[in-house]
């Protein structure tokens, strides 16, 4: 087994990792190594992969996890493609706003990966920012508007922002579903607050009218997602990239359908039809297109 080169992507979030031979079980040591490196970065990006979608469950598994994984109780699904080659696939065109996944459920998901099965270039990158450098960088005015104050998240509060427009992609569920979480939400697994709003799902901050949290949500947006704060992975295939879904948000620049192919395997753990199976599914239409 060859030593992990751990190279960080930006001061605050996001690392490289080589030398990494995709094994499973993986050794203790390289285990020890990787979940320090993923709870320190957030963000790993893991080049040049030749991988199934066992192994990416795996990896995913064993980082946003205390103990062991038991490989033969784990749960596999790999039918969750996000693609621009086919209508019928996971979020195929349109511009992703920043989000957590499953935001409407409380601890709902603990990590998510993407791995480039099929990727032409030029690709459309996917973006992220870091959720705990916000909270710790937020300035002391929007800090003191925000302390204590909860927000309701859904699925999709698209149709709520001022500034919508027409390549965004929207969802629509058959159920709504809506969780009451604090602004600076505490890490369910490590000592961390992270600021726990986006534009994708926060539908407001309880206990102000329409405007009022409109500005509120405005101003903390553009210091979270401010180009400084930005880090952009460019796809080639074989690269996987596996994140804290509480401590980054990712989002997606316009994708067009049937473009240059990028083609990506995406997990989460938990995954769909594990325990987020009580979540509804969605389906996918953009406005204006």
């Amino acid at each position: 087994m060859s030593d992990l080169i751990i190279r960080p992507l930006r001061l605050d979030f996001g690392a490289e990792v080589t030398g990494f031979e995709p094994t499973a079980p993986l050794p203790l040591p390289i285990r020890r190594q990787l979940k320090a490196a993923f709870d320190e970065y957030g963000l790993l990006v893991f080049p040049g992969l030749q991988i199934d979608a066992h192994f990416q469950t795996y990896l995913s598994e064993m980082l946003a996890g205390e103990g062991d994984v038991d490989l033969d109780k784990m749960q596999v699904y790999d039918k969750f493609i996000v693609s621009n080659l086919d209508k019928n696939s996971a979020a195929p065109f349109g511009r992703l706003l920043y989000h957590h996944e499953y935001m409407w459920v409380e601890d709902g998901c603990r990590l998510a990966s993407l791995y480039g099965k099929e990727v032409e270039q030029p690709s459309v990158p996917t973006i992220f920012v870091s959720a705990k450098q916000a909270w710790e960088t937020l300035p002391a005015d929007l800090r003191a508007q925000v302390d204590g104050r909860f927000a309701l998240h859904c699925q999709d509060a698209t149709d709520q922002r001022r500034d919508n427009t027409s390549d965004v992609l929207t969802v629509t569920f058959p159920v709504a579903h809506f969780v009451r979480l604090p602004v600076g939400y505490h890490h369910p697994r490590i000592d961390q607050t992270v600021l726990y709003v986006c534009p994708l799902a926060t539908h407001h901050i309880e206990g102000m009218d329409y405007d009022a949290s409109e500005t509120l949500l405005e101003q903390l947006f553009d210091h979270l997602y401010a180009p400084e704060n930005v880090l952009e992975h460019h796809w080639r295939q074989g690269d996987l990239v596996i994140w804290d879904n509480y401590t980054v948000q990712h989002g997606r620049p316009n994708l067009q359908f049937e473009g240059a192919a990028r083609v990506l395997r995406k997990t989460m753990t938990p995954h769909p039809g594990g325990e987020q199976e009580h979540a509804s599914r969605p389906v996918f239409a953009t406005l204006g297109m």
